[in-house]
C-alpha cells in the first residue's frame, strides 16, 4: 500500500515518549517532516539530542494554553511551510475517585485531555485551509467506550474527545479536513506503568483476547494510516486498537481452556 506521505508536515503533541514518540519514528520513516511539543524542556532537550540531524522541530508548548498552540502552529508553518497533519496525542491519566479527587486535578485533566485537543485543532485549521485540506487525529482510548472506576476523569475526558472528533469531522468536512481518533487499549508506556501495580497478577491481560499489553510501535502504524489518503473515507470516527479488549465478557476463557 502506497501512503504517499513523503514531504508532509506532521505535528505531534506530547511527542517525546510513548505513543507520541513511536508516531514520530513512523512518520519519519514515511519521509515526513515532524514537529513535536511538550511542556518539559528537559525531555525536549533529551529528544533533540537523540534526533539531531533529522527533520524534526521541537518546541516547548502547553496544550492547555490556546496561545501556546497558536504560536506553536505558526512556528511549525514558518519552519516547514505549512501543516498537513496534526496529532493531538498529549494527555494525562490521573488516579482518583470522582468524589474524592482534588478538583484542581479534575480541571487539569479536562484542560489537557479535552481543551488541549480543541486548542490544537483550532491552531491547525487555518494552516490546513491554506494547504487545501488536512487531517486531525485525536488520542481517544478504549476508555472512551468503557471507563474505569478510580480513574473516571480520564474516561470521561476521552468520551468528550470522541464527541469532539465527531463534531469536528462534520464541521470541517467542507474544508477537506478529516478528523479521526485512535482508541488504544492497555499499551505499555510511561503513562500506564503505574497502573500495572494496581492489579494482581495478569488481571489486565485477562481483559484482552490477545492476553498481552500493546506497544507504542503497534499503535503508530494506525496513526500513520489514518493520516494518509488510504483512509480518505474515514472522518468523524475513531478506530479501536486494543488486542480485543472485552470483545467478549470473558476474553481469557480460551487461554484457560488451552
Amino acid at each position: 500500500m502506497k501512503l504517499n506521505l513523503a514531504g508532509k508536515v506532521v505535528v505531534i503533541t506530547g511527542g517525546t515518549a510513548g505513543i507520541g514518540k513511536a508516531c514520530v519514528n513512523a512518520f519519519l520513516e514515511e519521509g515526513c517532516k515532524v514537529a513535536i511539543c511538550a511542556r518539559s524542556e528537559e525531555k525536549l532537550e533529551a529528544f533533540r539530542k537523540e534526533y539531531e540531524g533529522q527533520s524534526v522541530l521541537t518546541l516547548r508548548a502547553d496544550v492547555s494554553c490556546p496561545s501556546d498552540m497558536e504560536q506553536f502552529a505558526a512556528k511549525v508553518a514558518e519552519q516547514f511551510g505549512g501543516i498537513d497533519v496534526w496529532v493531538n496525542n498529549a494527555g494525562i491519566y490521573p488516579k482518583g475517585y470522582l468524589t474524592e479527587m482534588p478538583l484542581d486535578l479534575w480541571q487539569k485533566t479536562f484542560d489537557i485531555n479535552v481543551s488541549g485537543v480543541l486548542y490544537g485543532a483550532r491552531a491547525a485549521v487555518p494552516w490546513m485551509k491554506k494547504r487545501g485540506g488536512g487531517v486531525i487525529i485525536n488520542a481517544a482510548s478504549f476508555a472512551t467506550m468503557m471507563p474505569t472506576a478510580g480513574r473516571g476523569a480520564y474516561g470521561i475526558t476521552k468520551a468528550a474527545v470522541g464527541h469532539l472528533t465527531k463534531v469536528l469531522g462534520a464541521e470541517l468536512a467542507p474544508d477537506n479536513i478529516r478528523v479521526t481518533a485512535y482508541m488504544p487499549g492497555f499499551v505499555a508506556t510511561e503513562l500506564t506503568a503505574p497502573v500495572v501495580g494496581e492489579y494482581e497478577g495478569d488481571a489486565i491481560k485477562r481483559q484482552v483476547a490477545q492476553h498481552r499489553y500493546g506497544t507504542p510501535e503497534e499503535i503508530a502504524p494506525l496513526v500513520v494510516f489514518l493520516a494518509s489518503d488510504a483512509a480518505s473515507f474515514i472522518t468523524g470516527s475513531g478506530v479501536e486498537i486494543s488486542g480485543g479488549k472485552y470483545c467478549v465478557q470473558n476474553p481469557y476463557a480460551a487461554w484457560e481452556r488451552a
